[in-house]
C-alpha cells in the first residue's frame, strides 16, 4: 500500500514443508473490499484453502489477522482472528480473541500472517520486527500451554508474547484451541487443531513498530468522545465489577443459558453461580485488554474452600457458566477448576462442555454404558467433566470418541444419540434457542462457522420497547426502504431479517478489531466507526460501502461453506430444539418445529437476497457485492 496509516502494510507467509519465508505487501483493493482482520483473512481462506481438503492436512491454511484500528488507542480494539478450515465442522473456521498474538504481530509489521504446509518435526515461530525464524519445538512438544509459555519467556523475554497450543492440539482434538499469553483464547472451530496438525507448537513474537494513524488530531477527538461515554456509562462499572455475571438474570430469564445437554432452562442460575460469591470468592480483582478502558476480564485466585490456591487470568468467567451448564457443573469452585484444566490443556470450553453434557445424558438413558466409558461411571458435575477432560485431551477411551465432537460422536453412538446432540453445523452450541429469540441465538442457525454468536448481539438482547428498534437499525446501516419489514413484529423488529443487518454490521466492527461487548458497541454505530475509519487509514470512504463490505465478508464466508456442499439443512437447528418444549423457571416453551424454524430461515434469506429454496447465494447479491468471479465455484 503506498499509505500504511492504521495498517502495517504487509502479510507475512510461512510454509512449513519448505521452510521458505516471504512477505507480501498488503494490496489496496483487500484493504478497500475486506477492510481487515476476519474480512481480509476470508478473502485469503477462500482464495487459497481448495474445496474438498482434509482440514489436517498440509494444504490446508492457518491465517492470524487484525484490523486497521488494532494497535491503536481506539478504545476496545485489541480483537483479532484466526482463519482456517474447520477440522471439527470441515466449513468455514474461525475464532476471535483479545488482547492475542495477531496484535503483537501487527506491532512487528505484518497485518496478517499466512502459514501452510507441515513441519517434519514440532517447531514454533518466532518473529521479531524484520526477523523471521522457524525454530525447533521438539522439546517443547508435550509440555501444555502454561508450561510452553514460561519455557518460551524464560529464553526469549517477557517482551515476546507466545501463542501456543497444549496435549489437546497435540493430539488433534477437534477443537483444541490456541492461547496466547497463557490467557486469551482463539477457541472455536479447532484453530489449535490445525496448529497440531502443522507440527507448529508456538508461534512467539515481538514487535516494535506501533501503528500510525493518518489524521491524529480527528482520531483523537473521536476516540476521547467515545471514552468520555464509556467513563460515563453506567454499564461499564458493571461489566468491571461483574463481567458477563452481570447479565445471568437475562441468559437465565430467557431461556439463553440451558443445562444438561440443552435439556432444560437453568432459572436458579443467579442463585447457584451468584454474584456475591463471584465477587467475595472467585475473583481477585478485574484486568483489561490493551485500550480498553472496561476491563471486564478476572484474575481468579481461590483462596479456600474445594481447590484452594487456585489462581489464573481468565478472558470471560461469567460465560463460562453457560458452557459448562451443559455438563451441570455445579458451583463456582467445580467451574474454576475445569476452566483452569482446559487452559493448560488448550482447548474449547464451549465444545468440550457440550460433549461432557452429551456423553453423560447418553450414560444416564442407557445409550453408552460403562463398557464405553472404560468402567467411568457419568454424572452431571465437575468430577465427571474434570475425569472427561483428561481422557478427551489425551484420546483416551471414550475420550478419543468425545474429541471428534458432538456430531462426530453422534454418528458414532447411533441414532438415538443424534436426536440428542446439540449442534449447529457440527460446532456446539453456545445458547439456547426456545426461550425468546434474540439476534443472538438466531444468529447461531446462520453463523457461517456454526452455533455461535459471535456476531450477532444486538439491542434484541432483552426485551425493549419498539420505538428502540427504528433508530437502532438506521445506526447500523439499515436503508430507509428496509426499516418497515426489519422493524416489524410485536417486540418492534423481525429477528430473521434484523439478524441479517446486525451480522453485516457486527462484521465491520470485528474486521477493524473492534470488541463486541456490551460496554464499548453500544457507544458506537455505522457513522462513528466510519469517521474513526477515515482519521485511522485516510481512506475516503461512506458508511453505504463499509457496511456493503461488511455484508461481502460474511457472503464470501457462506461461499467457502456452500462450495463445501453446505445448504439450507446446515442452517436447521438441533433435534431437540424442533422436537422437545422445554420449561424456564414457571414457563413452559413448546420446541421451535421444523415449520417454524422454516419460515424463520426463508425470512433471512429474503432479506439477504439468496435463493430460498435452499438458501444458495444468488447470481444477482454476487454480482452485487462484486463477487461475480466466484459464481463458477459455486456451480
Amino acid at each position: 500500500m503506498s499509505s500504511l496509516y492504521g495498517y502495517a502494510g504487509k502479510i507475512l507467509y510461512v510454509d512449513l514443508d519448505s521452510r521458505r519465508i516471504r512477505k507480501e505487501p498488503l494490496g489496496e483493493e483487500l484493504v478497500r473490499n475486506y477492510i481487515g482482520s476476519i474480512g481480509i483473512n476470508s478473502k485469503l481462506a477462500y482464495d487459497l484453502i481448495a474445496p474438498g481438503i482434509d482440514p489436517l492436512s498440509p494444504e490446508n491454511y492457518l491465517i492470524f489477522g487484525t484490523g486497521p484500528l488494532g494497535g491503536t488507542v481506539a478504545p476496545g480494539c485489541s480483537r483479532s482472528d484466526v482463519t482456517s478450515k474447520s477440522p471439527l465442522t470441515n466449513l468455514f473456521g474461525s475464532a476471535n480473541s483479545g488482547d492475542s498474538i495477531a496484535l503483537m504481530l501487527k506491532f512487528a509489521g505484518y497485518d496478517h500472517l499466512v502459514i501452510s504446509g507441515r513441519a517434519e518435526t514440532p517447531v514454533y515461530l518466532k518473529v521479531n520486527d524484520d526477523d523471521v525464524e522457524i525454530c525447533d519445538a521438539s522439546y517443547l512438544w508435550g509440555k501444555d500451554v502454561w508450561e510452553t509459555t514460561d519455557i518460551l519467556w524464560a529464553e526469549l523475554g517477557g517482551d515476546y508474547w507466545v501463542n501456543c497450543i497444549g496435549t489437546a492440539g497435540e493430539n488433534l482434538v477437534r477443537y483444541a484451541a490456541s492461547v496466547t499469553n497463557k490467557h486469551s483464547f482463539y477457541s472455536r472451530t479447532g484453530m489449535g487443531t490445525v496448529m497440531g496438525s502443522k507440527n507448529l507448537k508456538a508461534i512467539a513474537a515481538r514487535g516494535s513498530k506501533g501503528v500510525a494513524v493518518a489524521d491524529q488530531k480527528a482520531f483523537l477527538k473521536i476516540v476521547d468522545e467515545i471514552v468520555e461515554k464509556i467513563k460515563n456509562s453506567p454499564a461499564t462499572q458493571l461489566w468491571r465489577d461483574l463481567g458477563f455475571v452481570v447479565a445471568f438474570p437475562a441468559y437465565s430469564e430467557y431461556g439463553l443459558f440451558e443445562r444438561y445437554n440443552y435439556a432444560e432452562g437453568f432459572s436458579d442460575l443467579v442463585k447457584d453461580f451468584s454474584k456475591e460469591d463471584y465477587k467475595g470468592h472467585v475473583v481477585k480483582r478485574n484486568y483489561a485488554c490493551p485500550s480498553c478502558p472496561v476491563g471486564c476480564r478476572q484474575v481468579v485466585e481461590i483462596k479456600d474452600g474445594t481447590y484452594p490456591g487456585l489462581n489464573y487470568r481468565v478472558a470471560a468467567l461469567g460465560s463460562q457458566v453457560g458452557y459448562h451448564n451443559q455438563a451441570g457443573v455445579e458451583n463456582w469452585d467445580e467451574l474454576v477448576r475445569c476452566v483452569e484444566l482446559e487452559n493448560r490443556y488448550g482447548i474449547d470450553s464451549n465444545s468440550l462442555a457440550g460433549c461432557v453434557g452429551f456423553a453423560i445424558e447418553l450414560y444416564k438413558r442407557g445409550i453408552i454404558t460403562k463398557h464405553d466409558t472404560d468402567g467411568m461411571e457419568l454424572d452431571w458435575g465437575g468430577e465427571t467433566t474434570q475425569g472427561l477432560i483428561e481422557k478427551i485431551v489425551r484420546r483416551e477411551g471414550i475420550g478419543d470418541i468425545l474429541a471428534n465432537g458432538v456430531k462426530a460422536a453422534a454418528a458414532k453412538f447411533g441414532p438415538e444419540a443424534e436426536r440428542l446432540a446439540g449442534h449447529i453445523k457440527g460446532l456446539e452450541m453456545a445458547l439456547g434457542v426456545r426461550g425468546r429469540l434474540s439476534t443472538e441465538n438466531f444468529g447461531e442457525f446462520t453463523n457461517p462457522r456454526g452455533g455461535h454468536l459471535e456476531r450477532s448481539p444486538s439491542l434484541t438482547f432483552i426485551p425493549r420497547k419498539p420505538k428502540a428498534f427504528p433508530p437502532f437499525s438506521r445506526g447500523i446501516g439499515v436503508p430507509e426502504d428496509r426499516i418497515e419489514k426489519v422493524c416489524d413484529g410485536p417486540e418492534g423488529f423481525n429477528v430473521s431479517r434484523l439478524t441479517k443487518w446486525v451480522e453485516d454490521y457486527n462484521t465491520v466492527l470485528v474486521s477493524m478489531g473492534v470488541c463486541h461487548r456490551t460496554p464499548i458497541t453500544q457507544h458506537l454505530n455505522l457513522k462513528i466507526i466510519t469517521e474513526l475509519y477515515r482519521a485511522t487509514t485516510g481512506i475516503d470512504i461512506e458508511t453505504t460501502e463499509l457496511r456493503q463490505a461488511g455484508e461481502r465478508i460474511w457472503n464470501l464466508q457462506r461461499a467457502f461453506n456452500q462450495r463445501e456442499g453446505a445448504d439450507r439443512k446446515d442452517d436447521m437447528p438441533p433435534w431437540r430444539a424442533l422436537n422437545e418444549s422445554i420449561t424456564i423457571g414457571d414457563k413452559d416453551y413448546p420446541p421451535i418445529t421444523e415449520k417454524k424454524a422454516n419460515k424463520l430461515l426463508d425470512e433471512y434469506y429474503d432479506e439477504r437476497g439468496w435463493n430460498i429454496k435452499d438458501g444458495t447465494i444468488s447470481k444477482e447479491k454476487l454480482d452485487e457485492l462484486g463477487l461475480t468471479h466466484i459464481a463458477s465455484d459455486l456451480g
